[in-house]
């Protein structure tokens, strides 16, 4: 068992590696013609701060993290809902007013979802949100027994509206697809947890009512669904189709082995997120086919990876944090890949280890710190246990 934990271990290192390099050239490709090496330099950084809080997350002891666990919940329940005042304010008084708050960016995309730090350093807590629940539930889960899991108030209600407010903050703030993409995750460690479907049931089909209500009552989500729903234009349409249209030309244009690396000509003109949602598009348009399948592959091997490390686990606490994992980053790759591909409409989520992005690549690599805490726990656990089967009682037995 230990010779197949470590094996995972290793293999998962490599893939998050073969997909931070993979990010990085596609970034570098995709910008260096018009902004040079700024986002190539500045994604460096982002990837060294996560992996500086991926190695700090993967040393603190797994007990001390799930004690404080509610605490790290509690900072980003309090800058999301510090986000949400500064809406308010932006709406009840004047934008003017909001902006004068400390460490508020403004708003972008539409939306009120940034703090700024210093300069043009700027934090998204609601890519905080994921590490922050997922710690917590698979803490507040893994730290009980089924009979209290079982039940309404202790095992559903408490937890629930705990990450009910989290996620409610992320959607004021006009981050559905987060929203959705955490929701997600929630759900799936509750059902995981052992909480009853009786219970998890009605909260799915509220979850849909309310996602069916938003998308519904907003101009801009409305569009993306129509636009999507429309026939292709070929490139002309400069609306909603329009980044769709052209990501589907990126990928046809391709073909098996691509136009050749940063010989794209979609990225620069007509794919204006070309290096964050729409990363993907341009990767198929130079590297082809063979190069959405290696990105594919390297994502299916991820998944195997960490739900091989959950099997070599020997507490609750951990086995929620590897599924959690498991649930998260691959379900984000497939929307994004979806959406690239014309088969889902435009969400805005970026592709996990590959997208240009501060604090979603800081957020993601702290859930990989978190998976490689636990993988080290259960080797040591197997190490602990071979020694202790190893050892041969000598009292009473004389030598032959």
């Amino acid at each position: 068992m230990q010779c197949w934990c470590r094996f995972f271990t290793y293999l998962l290192l490599v893939v998050v590696g073969l997909l931070l390099c993979i990010g990085l050239v596609m970034i570098y490709s995709t910008t260096f013609d018009s902004r040079g090496n700024f986002f190539f330099y500045r994604q460096f950084v982002w990837i060294g701060c996560g992996v500086v809080a991926a190695v700090v997350l993967s040393l603190i002891k797994l007990e001390w993290l799930a004690r404080y666990s509610h605490y790290f919940l509690l900072a980003v329940a309090l800058a999301l809902s510090y986000l949400f005042v500064c809406m308010l304010i932006s709406k009840l008084i004047s934008v003017e007013a909001a902006l004068k708050m400390p460490f508020m960016a403004g708003e972008i995309k539409g939306g009120y979802r940034w703090l700024r730090l210093a300069g043009r350093v700027m934090v998204q807590p609601s890519e905080f949100a994921k590490p922050a629940l997922l710690l917590f539930l698979a803490s507040y889960y893994g730290t009980r027994d089924e009979e209290t899991i079982g039940k309404f108030v202790k095992g559903f209600l408490i937890p629930g509206v705990l990450c009910g407010y989290v996620l409610a903050m992320i959607l004021l703030g006009k981050d559905l697809s987060t929203t959705v993409i955490a929701g997600m995750m929630v759900f799936g460690i509750m059902f995981l947890a052992g909480v009853r479907i009786r219970y998890l049931l009605p909260l799915a089909l509220i979850a849909v009512a309310l996602g069916t209500t938003m998308i519904v009552s907003s101009p801009m989500r409305m569009r993306r669904i129509t636009s999507y729903m429309a026939p292709s234009s070929g490139g002309k349409d400069k609306g909603d189709r329009y980044q769709l249209d052209h990501s589907e030309m990126a990928l046809g244009g391709g073909g098996l082995k691509g136009r050749g690396f940063t010989k794209s000509l979609m990225k620069n003109n007509y794919l204006p997120e070309s290096h964050t949602d729409f990363i993907v598009a341009v990767l198929g348009e130079e590297l082809g086919f063979l190069g959405v399948l290696l990105v594919l592959s390297l994502y299916a091997l991820f998944l195997m990876c960490v739900v091989g490390i959950s099997r070599g686990c020997h507490d609750k606490v951990g086995l929620l944090i590897c599924l959690g994992v498991g649930i998260l980053i691959p379900f984000q790759a497939v929307i994004n890949i979806g959406v690239v591909s014309g088969w889902l409409p435009t969400t805005g989520l970026t592709a996990p280890f590959l997208s240009y992005g501060g604090s979603s690549m800081v957020s993601t690599l702290m859930c990989m710190g978190l998976v490689f805490n636990v993988s080290m726990r259960n080797m040591n656990a197997i190490a602990l246990d071979n020694q202790r089967m190893s050892v041969v009682p000598t009292t009473g037995y004389k030598e032959i």
